[in-house]
């Protein structure tokens, strides 16, 4: 059977940029240029034959066409996370050590992310520091700091500390800006 998709690419692109609805933050969490993602979304949108989105001036809008393609493009790409990690489940199992700001650690629950049940299989150890040499070096996987800075290629997530706005930034490599592990930890923070 011949399967009639475009590049993975692209769809990763627009994927990125659709959640985001910006090239920028796409290409941070993607560690690419903002104008690479631009050119991965374009050539997919020229191999469909549609307009994903509109590229306003102050950012990225979905299409109708857009807004309908994201949820099959998002599910396919959770498939295809599920069934590589079902044939390398060192993959699903691997936990992140996690570094913590000092001043975020003030504003955490008392022993985070310890205490926290659904957290376990996703935390292996968390340090404070605000060291990202630390990601570099591969001894941490994750960040959490208070300030938002540059860190070239690594993704970096604001987040709003259990609903309440708060100069929270999540940092990481692109390739774990989205696995599971990172999202349980997102999850549990601004729920």
């Amino acid at each position: 059977m011949t399967y009639r998709i475009p590049s993975l690419n692209g769809l990763k692109a627009f994927e990125a940029a659709a959640r985001h609805l910006s090239f920028k933050a796409a290409a941070a969490e993607l560690g690419v240029t903002a104008g690479a993602v631009s050119q991965q979304v374009k050539r997919l949108e020229m191999s469909l034959g549609i307009s994903l989105f509109r590229r306003l001036p102050q950012g990225l809008l979905l299409t109708r066409e857009g807004a309908a393609y994201l949820p099959d493009v998002s599910r396919a790409f959770d498939v295809l996370t599920d069934a590589t990690e079902m044939v390398a489940p060192a993959l699903n199992g691997r936990k992140l050590s996690l570094g913590v700001d000092p001043l975020v650690a003030d504003r955490l629950p008392n022993g985070w992310p310890r205490h926290s049940k659904e957290l376990e299989p996703y935390v292996r150890e968390t340090r404070v520091t605000d060291d990202v040499e630390l990601i570099w070096s591969n001894e941490l996987d994750a960040l959490l700091l208070a300030a938002k800075t540059r860190h070239g290629s690594l993704s970096e997530r604001a987040i709003r500390l259990n609903g309440i706005a708060a100069a929270l930034y999540f940092v990481t490599r692109p390739g774990l800006a989205e696995c599971r592990q990172s999202r349980a930890i997102l999850d549990a923070l601004e729920s």
